[in-house]
Protein backbone atom coordinates (compact mmCIF):
# COMPACT_ATOMS: atom_id res chain seq x y z
CA UNK A 1 0.00 0.00 0.00
CA UNK A 2 1.36 3.40 -0.98
CA UNK A 3 2.48 5.99 1.53
CA UNK A 4 0.74 9.36 1.24
CA UNK A 5 2.93 12.36 2.05
CA UNK A 6 1.70 15.96 2.19
CA UNK A 7 4.41 18.43 1.20
CA UNK A 8 3.22 21.42 3.14
CA UNK A 9 4.15 24.73 4.70
CA UNK A 10 1.77 27.64 5.21
CA UNK A 11 4.48 30.02 4.00
CA UNK A 12 4.90 30.44 0.26
CA UNK A 13 8.15 30.29 -1.67
CA UNK A 14 9.87 27.67 0.48
CA UNK A 15 10.22 25.00 -2.22
CA UNK A 16 7.08 22.86 -1.82
CA UNK A 17 6.42 22.40 -5.54
CA UNK A 18 10.10 22.07 -6.40
CA UNK A 19 10.34 19.33 -3.78
CA UNK A 20 7.16 17.58 -4.93
CA UNK A 21 8.34 17.38 -8.54
CA UNK A 22 11.96 16.49 -7.90
CA UNK A 23 11.46 14.14 -4.96
CA UNK A 24 8.84 12.39 -7.07
CA UNK A 25 11.29 12.07 -9.95
CA UNK A 26 14.06 10.89 -7.65
CA UNK A 27 11.83 8.22 -6.09
CA UNK A 28 10.84 7.15 -9.60
CA UNK A 29 14.53 6.78 -10.48
CA UNK A 30 14.73 4.24 -7.64
CA UNK A 31 11.93 2.20 -9.23
CA UNK A 32 9.17 3.60 -7.04
CA UNK A 33 5.78 4.23 -8.62
CA UNK A 34 4.76 7.81 -7.80
CA UNK A 35 1.56 9.81 -8.07
CA UNK A 36 1.57 13.59 -7.56
CA UNK A 37 -1.67 15.37 -6.68
CA UNK A 38 -1.54 19.10 -7.30
CA UNK A 39 -3.73 20.93 -4.78
CA UNK A 40 -2.43 24.44 -5.42
CA UNK A 41 -4.65 26.84 -7.46
CA UNK A 42 -1.48 28.18 -9.11
CA UNK A 43 -0.97 24.68 -10.59
CA UNK A 44 2.80 25.03 -10.58
CA UNK A 45 3.40 21.28 -10.21
CA UNK A 46 1.09 20.75 -13.17
CA UNK A 47 3.03 23.21 -15.33
CA UNK A 48 6.38 22.01 -13.98
CA UNK A 49 5.60 18.50 -15.22
CA UNK A 50 4.93 19.73 -18.75
CA UNK A 51 1.13 19.99 -18.79
CA UNK A 52 -0.74 22.98 -20.19
CA UNK A 53 -3.54 24.14 -17.92
CA UNK A 54 -5.84 25.09 -20.78
CA UNK A 55 -5.62 21.56 -22.22
CA UNK A 56 -6.76 19.79 -19.05
CA UNK A 57 -10.37 18.73 -18.53
CA UNK A 58 -10.22 16.86 -15.22
CA UNK A 59 -8.39 18.31 -12.23
CA UNK A 60 -8.15 17.94 -8.45
CA UNK A 61 -10.93 20.54 -8.19
CA UNK A 62 -13.40 18.17 -9.84
CA UNK A 63 -12.10 15.26 -7.75
CA UNK A 64 -12.98 17.22 -4.62
CA UNK A 65 -16.30 18.68 -5.78
CA UNK A 66 -17.90 16.01 -8.03
CA UNK A 67 -18.14 12.23 -8.40
CA UNK A 68 -14.98 12.22 -10.53
CA UNK A 69 -12.55 9.55 -9.33
CA UNK A 70 -8.81 9.94 -8.86
CA UNK A 71 -8.18 7.44 -11.65
CA UNK A 72 -10.26 9.47 -14.11
CA UNK A 73 -8.18 12.59 -13.37
CA UNK A 74 -4.72 11.02 -13.61
CA UNK A 75 -2.39 12.20 -16.36
CA UNK A 76 0.48 9.83 -17.20
CA UNK A 77 3.89 11.50 -17.41
CA UNK A 78 7.34 10.08 -18.11
CA UNK A 79 8.58 9.66 -14.54
CA UNK A 80 5.38 9.88 -12.51
CA UNK A 81 1.62 10.27 -12.75
CA UNK A 82 -0.15 13.48 -11.77
CA UNK A 83 -3.62 14.71 -10.92
CA UNK A 84 -3.36 18.30 -12.20
CA UNK A 85 -4.72 21.44 -10.57
CA UNK A 86 -6.62 24.46 -11.86
CA UNK A 87 -7.51 27.99 -10.80
CA UNK A 88 -11.00 26.83 -9.72
CA UNK A 89 -9.39 25.56 -6.52
CA UNK A 90 -9.35 29.18 -5.31
CA UNK A 91 -13.12 28.97 -4.76
CA UNK A 92 -13.29 25.50 -3.28
CA UNK A 93 -14.09 26.76 0.22
CA UNK A 94 -17.35 28.27 -1.02
CA UNK A 95 -18.13 25.23 -3.17
CA UNK A 96 -17.79 22.81 -0.26
CA UNK A 97 -19.22 25.09 2.42
CA UNK A 98 -22.26 22.91 3.23
CA UNK A 99 -20.63 19.55 2.47
CA UNK A 100 -20.48 17.05 5.32
CA UNK A 101 -17.02 15.74 6.27
CA UNK A 102 -15.54 18.04 3.65
CA UNK A 103 -12.08 17.70 5.20
CA UNK A 104 -12.03 13.97 4.38
CA UNK A 105 -13.11 13.96 0.73
CA UNK A 106 -9.59 13.36 -0.60
CA UNK A 107 -8.90 10.70 2.03
CA UNK A 108 -11.93 8.68 0.93
CA UNK A 109 -11.12 9.03 -2.78
CA UNK A 110 -7.48 8.02 -2.40
CA UNK A 111 -8.49 4.64 -1.02
CA UNK A 112 -9.14 3.48 -4.59
CA UNK A 113 -5.55 4.12 -5.76
CA UNK A 114 -3.36 3.54 -2.68
CA UNK A 115 -2.54 0.02 -3.83
CA UNK A 116 -1.36 1.28 -7.24
CA UNK A 117 1.53 3.46 -6.02
CA UNK A 118 4.51 3.30 -3.70
CA UNK A 119 4.27 7.02 -2.88
CA UNK A 120 1.53 9.60 -3.34
CA UNK A 121 2.82 13.17 -2.94
CA UNK A 122 0.37 15.98 -2.26
CA UNK A 123 1.58 19.43 -3.36
CA UNK A 124 -0.17 21.80 -0.96
CA UNK A 125 -0.96 25.50 -1.31
CA UNK A 126 0.49 28.08 1.11
CA UNK A 127 -2.76 28.44 3.06
CA UNK A 128 -4.63 27.09 6.07
CA UNK A 129 -8.01 26.36 4.45
CA UNK A 130 -9.95 23.35 3.23
CA UNK A 131 -7.26 22.24 0.76
CA UNK A 132 -4.58 21.80 3.42
CA UNK A 133 -7.16 20.14 5.68
CA UNK A 134 -7.94 17.60 2.96
CA UNK A 135 -4.24 16.97 2.40
CA UNK A 136 -3.46 16.40 6.07
CA UNK A 137 -6.47 14.16 6.70
CA UNK A 138 -5.54 12.08 3.64
CA UNK A 139 -1.85 11.77 4.49
CA UNK A 140 0.21 9.35 6.53
CA UNK A 141 2.91 11.95 7.05
CA UNK A 142 3.97 15.53 6.34
CA UNK A 143 7.22 16.71 4.79
CA UNK A 144 7.81 20.37 5.67
CA UNK A 145 10.16 22.35 3.39
CA UNK A 146 11.73 25.30 5.20
CA UNK A 147 13.76 27.92 3.39
CA UNK A 148 17.01 28.80 5.11
CA UNK A 149 15.88 32.30 6.13
CA UNK A 150 14.26 33.73 9.25
CA UNK A 151 10.63 34.25 8.20
CA UNK A 152 10.39 30.69 6.91
CA UNK A 153 11.85 29.42 10.19
CA UNK A 154 9.32 31.50 12.13
CA UNK A 155 6.43 30.06 10.08
CA UNK A 156 7.52 26.50 10.89
CA UNK A 157 5.83 26.61 14.30
CA UNK A 158 2.51 27.57 12.67
CA UNK A 159 2.68 24.53 10.39
CA UNK A 160 3.56 22.24 13.28
CA UNK A 161 0.61 23.58 15.31
CA UNK A 162 -1.69 22.83 12.37
CA UNK A 163 -0.35 19.28 12.17
CA UNK A 164 -0.93 18.79 15.91
CA UNK A 165 -4.55 19.95 15.53
CA UNK A 166 -5.20 17.42 12.77
CA UNK A 167 -3.32 14.70 14.68
CA UNK A 168 -5.69 15.14 17.62
CA UNK A 169 -8.76 14.67 15.43
CA UNK A 170 -7.26 11.75 13.49
CA UNK A 171 -6.54 9.89 16.73
CA UNK A 172 -10.28 9.85 17.46
CA UNK A 173 -10.74 8.24 14.02
CA UNK A 174 -8.01 5.68 14.82
CA UNK A 175 -5.77 7.22 12.17
CA UNK A 176 -2.29 8.69 12.48
CA UNK A 177 -0.30 11.57 11.03
CA UNK A 178 3.41 11.93 11.63
CA UNK A 179 6.00 14.50 10.65
CA UNK A 180 8.05 12.77 7.95
CA UNK A 181 10.73 15.38 8.33
CA UNK A 182 11.75 19.00 7.95
CA UNK A 183 13.60 19.68 4.71
CA UNK A 184 15.93 22.68 4.63
CA UNK A 185 15.82 24.36 1.22
CA UNK A 186 17.35 27.22 -0.75
CA UNK A 187 20.55 27.29 1.27
CA UNK A 188 22.96 29.92 -0.05
CA UNK A 189 26.38 28.42 0.62
CA UNK A 190 27.92 31.90 0.70
CA UNK A 191 25.59 33.17 3.43
CA UNK A 192 26.58 32.44 7.04
CA UNK A 193 23.08 33.32 8.28
CA UNK A 194 21.59 30.42 6.29
CA UNK A 195 23.72 28.01 8.31
CA UNK A 196 22.47 29.59 11.53
CA UNK A 197 18.90 28.76 10.44
CA UNK A 198 20.04 25.20 9.70
CA UNK A 199 21.32 24.87 13.26
CA UNK A 200 18.16 26.38 14.76
CA UNK A 201 15.91 23.98 12.87
CA UNK A 202 18.07 21.02 13.89
CA UNK A 203 17.87 22.13 17.53
CA UNK A 204 14.07 22.35 17.25
CA UNK A 205 13.69 19.00 15.42
CA UNK A 206 16.85 16.99 16.19
CA UNK A 207 15.31 13.69 15.09
CA UNK A 208 13.07 15.01 12.33
CA UNK A 209 15.36 17.17 10.19
CA UNK A 210 16.56 15.53 6.99
CA UNK A 211 20.33 15.30 6.68
CA UNK A 212 19.98 16.28 3.01
CA UNK A 213 19.86 20.05 2.45
CA UNK A 214 18.72 21.54 -0.86
CA UNK A 215 20.95 24.39 -2.03
CA UNK A 216 19.96 27.29 -4.25
CA UNK A 217 20.40 26.15 -7.84
CA UNK A 218 19.89 27.65 -11.28
CA UNK A 219 19.08 24.17 -12.59
CA UNK A 220 16.23 23.80 -10.10
CA UNK A 221 14.90 27.19 -11.18
CA UNK A 222 15.19 26.51 -14.91
CA UNK A 223 13.91 22.92 -15.13
CA UNK A 224 10.18 23.83 -14.70
CA UNK A 225 10.41 26.19 -17.69
CA UNK A 226 11.05 23.08 -19.78
CA UNK A 227 8.29 21.08 -18.10
CA UNK A 228 10.82 18.71 -16.57
CA UNK A 229 12.19 17.62 -13.24
CA UNK A 230 15.81 18.54 -12.57
CA UNK A 231 16.72 14.85 -12.99
CA UNK A 232 15.45 14.97 -16.58
CA UNK A 233 16.81 18.45 -17.26
CA UNK A 234 20.27 18.20 -15.70
CA UNK A 235 20.84 14.78 -14.18
CA UNK A 236 24.41 15.46 -13.07
CA UNK A 237 23.65 18.82 -11.47
CA UNK A 238 23.92 19.50 -7.74
CA UNK A 239 20.13 19.91 -7.43
CA UNK A 240 19.56 16.52 -9.05
CA UNK A 241 22.06 14.82 -6.74
CA UNK A 242 20.55 16.44 -3.65
CA UNK A 243 17.03 15.29 -4.48
CA UNK A 244 18.32 11.77 -5.19
CA UNK A 245 20.03 11.89 -1.79
CA UNK A 246 16.73 13.00 -0.24
CA UNK A 247 14.89 10.12 -1.90
CA UNK A 248 17.48 7.64 -0.57
CA UNK A 249 17.13 9.11 2.92
CA UNK A 250 13.34 8.90 2.74
CA UNK A 251 13.43 5.29 1.54
CA UNK A 252 15.94 4.34 4.25
CA UNK A 253 13.79 5.97 6.94
CA UNK A 254 10.70 4.15 5.71
CA UNK A 255 12.52 0.81 5.70
CA UNK A 256 13.60 1.39 9.31
CA UNK A 257 10.01 2.22 10.31
CA UNK A 258 8.84 -1.13 8.95
CA UNK A 259 11.56 -3.18 10.65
Amino acid sequence: MGKIIAIANQKGGVGKTTTTINLGAALSSFNQKVLVIDLDPQANATIGLGLKREMINYTSYFVLTTNLTIKEAIQKQLMMDIVPASIELENIGEKLYDTKEKEQILSHKLEAVKEDYDFILLDCPPSSGILIDNALFASDSVLIPVECEYFAYDALTQMVNKIYQVQTIKKTLKQSLIIEGVLLTKLDNRNVFGYRIVEKVKELFPDKTFQTIISRSSHLQEAPMHGKSVLEFAYNSRGSKQYRDLAKELLDNNRKEKE
